[in-house]
């Protein structure tokens, strides 16, 4: 919700997130007038997935790592709601690597845990 609030009121105009915004799936909800929906869904998605992701990691090694990559897309999408203040491309680059990195860090973990249970 901190992501989107931040999204519209530094954006400005709906007219601004139609020509600028980076999420496919917010472009659409505003194009067909279903933000409220689409916030409600989102973040009761966000929330189920990440309490279902630590529900089966809790007696596991890494529940310490899937809390890190919960608590560091949390922080990817805050300060992807902050671009719209800061606006340089730096930034969003910077949030970008943000997103990569717990993508890989998740990847990466998998791996290691399929070739450990060989």
């Amino acid at each position: 919700m901190i992501d989107y609030s931040l999204t519209f009121y530094f954006a400005g105009s709906i007219e601004n997130i139609l020509a600028n915004e980076f999420s496919p799936t917010l472009v659409f909800a505003v194009e067909n007038d279903i933000v409220l929906p689409y916030l409600a869904l989102t973040v009761v998605f966000y929330y189920v997935m990440g309490y279902t992701i630590l529900h089966f990691l809790e007696n596991e090694d890494i529940y310490p790592i899937g809390v890190f990559i919960i608590l560091l897309m949390s922080v990817t999408h805050v300060l992807g709601g902050l671009s719209w203040f800061v606006l340089k491309e730096a930034y969003s680059n910077m949030i970008f690597m943000l997103s990569m990195t717990s993508i890989i860090i998740a990847i990466s973990v998998f791996g290691y845990e399929v070739l450990k249970r060989e």
